[in-house]
């Protein structure tokens, strides 16, 4: 049996990318995809944070954000995820969240965080300033391949074999705008989307 862990310990840069990972760190449980993010860890950052964590396999995640300025501001941004065709490999995953992680960062930030197979996640965010006018155009699409027969596994695997668990404290004191995606599983597709448009003085 095959296992994939990510084990965020020490400092998170601003824009991490890590898919998949084999941690040198055993983790106290049986799970196949497992993602654990310690105490405090990707916290305290300003201006643009990115954070993709995935282990397992076909994970798809992508973080973009936009910011125009100008007399006359402009922008779009526009991301396809597509996934064919489906693998019915059933994973048991999981993803730990300690306490304080991801905490007290400001300005514009996205995670994803995936454990398992052919999961799709996308954060877009647009800001546009201008004087005279503003306008931001966002475009995602997400495709994957129909999973007949429902419930079908290579596996054979029942009951529920994935678990997240996030601690109160995490995620805790952000400011500004905080955008994530945390799937544990497989063929899960997730997607946030933000636009603001400011002009004439700051009137939305």
């Amino acid at each position: 049996m095959t296992s994939n862990r990510v084990i965020i310990a020490s400092t998170i840069a601003i824009v991490l990318a890590i898919a998949p990972a084999a941690a040198q760190t055993q983790m106290p449980d049986a799970s196949q995809d497992s993602i654990l993010v310690e105490v405090g860890q990707g916290s305290d950052n300003a201006g643009r944070v990115a954070i993709n964590l995935a282990s397992g396999s076909n994970n798809q995640q992508a973080a973009a954000a936009t910011i125009a300025l100008g007399e006359i501001a402009a922008q779009s941004i526009a991301i396809r995820q597509t996934i064919l065709p489906a693998d019915l490999t059933d994973r048991a995953t999981r993803i730990v969240i300690g306490p304080g992680a991801f905490s007290n960062n400001s300005g514009m930030v996205s995670l994803n965080l995936a454990a398992g197979n052919q999961n799709q996640a996308a954060n877009l965010a647009a800001l546009a300033i201008s004087n005279t006018g503003a306008v931001s155009d966002l475009m995602l699409a997400q495709a994957s391949a129909p999973t007949e027969p429902s419930g079908a596994s290579d596996q054979g695997l029942t009951g529920r074999n994935d678990s997240v668990v996030v601690d109160d404290t995490a995620l805790s004191g952000n400011s500004g705008l905080v955008q994530m995606n945390l799937i544990g599983g497989e063929r899960n597709s997730s997607a946030n989307t933000f636009a603001l448009n400011l002009s004439a003085g700051g009137n939305p």
